[in-house]
């Protein structure tokens, strides 16, 4: 059975998650930051992707501070929390000025 490590002091199982959101392009960076970005599973703008809280993470997300947004989260959202917190599309009127 493999045991995992924990690098804090507390007894909290470690269950976090980066959402790691690409804000900027990786266009005419060096080869290394694109791959990271790839490594990382973002390859379009204003993709999302969930990775586990672990070093190998935190150091590509160093690598891409800049062109990243970054939060922790528990756990990650099955599809109909996701479909949940979007807006109605499309548009109605509510009043009429003539």
């Amino acid at each position: 059975m493999l045991h995992r490590r924990l690098f804090s002091s507390s007894t909290k199982i470690a269950a976090d998650y980066y959402k790691i959101t690409l804000k900027r392009s990786a266009i005419g960076l060096p080869q290394d930051i694109r791959a990271a970005s790839k490594t990382l599973g973002l390859v379009r703008l204003h993709q999302t992707s969930y990775k586990p809280v672990n070093a190998s993470n935190a150091g590509l997300i160093l690598k891409l501070k800049e062109l990243v947004h970054v939060q922790v989260v528990d756990h990650i959202p099955t599809a109909e929390e996701l479909k949940a917190a979007k807006p109605p599309r499309g548009y109605s009127v509510i009043g009429r000025k003539l």
